[in-house]
């Protein structure tokens, strides 16, 4: 019960502190146990989700590039 408080009050706590136009990258777990990544822009409504930290890292350099 208490890690359930405790990843509900680190969700809300982030929340208050992401500027809400910046890039915004996770981790998240699938029901499976797989790990993987979503990265969102505000500024673009750009999203990009993949199982390598690498792929979205590259989804980054391409979507600033240009």
């Amino acid at each position: 019960m208490w890690k359930s408080l405790h990843i509900i009050w680190e969700s809300f706590v982030k929340k208050l502190l992401v500027d809400p136009n910046e890039l915004q990258v996770w981790q998240k777990v699938d029901r499976h146990g797989n790990i993987y990544w979503q990265a969102y822009d505000p500024a673009t409504g750009k999203s990009f989700s993949s199982g390598s930290e690498t792929d979205v890292f590259m989804w980054i350099e391409q979507l600033y590039r240009y």
